[in-house]
């Protein structure tokens, strides 16, 4: 497993001074293009073992083709990707590693936080700490950041730039939306987290209607899996799903995203 190291550099390429380089032609690479590069200023380590620098680096040089053409733009992505590599860095997981692969990781808080508090059994609620059953909202932020998971690892899913727990995500969403009108399309609307449940809403109710749910019940079936659920998925109605999925007490509340829906449209391209 290969980890980008705690601390990682970001430049912006320029061509100035490229005929000192001892090239033939002036380098295809972007002005401006970021580049980020191992405080070891290494890209590899061995024979095809590239860092994951190498693959962030291709990922920045794509964004121009990729919807991204201002050069402010690329700087911004790669800031967002230098930040969160550090902090994963910094425990013990590599960038691209999968949750198996991080399985086990020996990362522990910094002594000046604290001893460990080792988490077990954990759910949705709470979990024990250091053998004692506790519900997750009781812990401060300072505990929080020391906390263990089972098989390794911070269990940390979102943190502030001084290291605590972030659950701002009202006024991210906010802040954003404030940005949007203000740079791009003074028509944007206000947005908060439970506009995503509406986008959900409506994006999951087009594939019921357009039939998908029978697509699904059909695989459910060609796996052998519960034939209640095979029987649920293929005669319920839409409504009825979408009722479940979101826990509508009634299918009258869930009833106003049908009349939102542009059923013409989906019947038109069915």
């Amino acid at each position: 497993m290969f980890l980008l190291s705690a601390l990682v550099i970001l430049i912006c390429f320029s061509s100035r001074g490229w005929q000192s380089w001892d090239l033939e032609y002036r380098p295809l690479i972007l002005e401006g293009m970021p580049v980020l590069v191992d405080d070891d200023l290494r890209l590899e380590d061995g024979p095809a073992a590239p860092r994951p620098a190498v693959m962030v680096n291709r990922w920045l040089r794509e964004l121009p083709a990729s919807g991204a053409p201002a050069p402010s733009s690329w700087e911004n992505y790669a800031r967002a990707v230098k930040a969160w590599a550090e902090f994963l860095a910094g425990h013990g997981v590599g960038l691209f590693d999968s949750r198996e692969r991080s399985a086990g990781s020996g990362w522990r808080p910094p002594r000046r936080r604290g001893e460990p508090l080792l988490v077990t059994e954990p759910d949705a609620r709470g979990g024990r700490v250091n053998g004692i059953r506790r519900p997750w909202a009781t812990l401060t932020p300072a505990e929080r950041r020391r906390l263990v998971a089972p098989d390794g690892g911070s269990c940390l899913l979102a943190v502030k730039n001084g290291g605590g727990p972030f659950t701002a995500w009202a006024t991210v969403f906010e802040r954003t939306s404030d940005r949007l009108r203000a740079r791009f399309e003074p028509r944007f609307p206000h947005v908060n987290p439970h506009r995503l449940r509406h986008s959900f809403s409506m994006r999951t109710l087009e594939y019921l209607v357009t039939g998908h749910y029978r697509q699904a019940a059909r695989m459910v079936a060609d796996t052998g899996a519960d034939a209640a659920l095979v029987f649920y998925l293929s005669k319920a109605d839409p409504l009825l799903v979408l009722r479940d999925l979101l826990g509508h007490s009634t299918v009258l509340t869930t009833e106003k995203y049908l009349r939102r829906l542009d059923t013409t449209r989906i019947y038109r391209q069915a």
